[in-house]
């Protein structure tokens, strides 16, 4: 892997953004929830994270999550939310729903 492909989220920590399943805040931390199971803690904010990831299929549904679409298994237009592999459904709310359902479009 070259330098280009890895994400630097904080203190030494850099990793390949296609591992990472989803980003939680956590007031001025940010949960990073990896797809081999691992939760990092990043001292860096989710916005900061959010831009760094935005030349990848990221996306962010509401104010406290940033989910990677790549483990997305489902979308539910009429209630607006995002269910992933693991389970977990996270609610878009109004303000990017158009946004993401334009994105989905795509």
């Amino acid at each position: 892997m070259n330098n280009e492909t890895l994400l630097h989220i904080g203190g030494r920590l850099k990793i390949a953004p296609n591992s990472i399943r989803l980003l939680k805040a956590d007031i001025n931390y940010t949960e990073v929830h990896l797809d081999d199971g691992r939760t990092l803690i990043s001292s860096i904010t989710l916005g900061v994270l959010e831009k760094r990831l935005q030349d990848f299929s990221f996306f962010r549904p509401n104010r406290s999550v940033v989910v990677n679409l790549d483990y997305m298994v489902e979308y539910e237009e009429a209630s607006a939310q995002i269910k992933m592999e693991t389970n977990e459904i996270f609610k878009i709310s109004r303000r990017r729903a158009k946004h993401f359902y334009n994105l989905s479009k795509s």
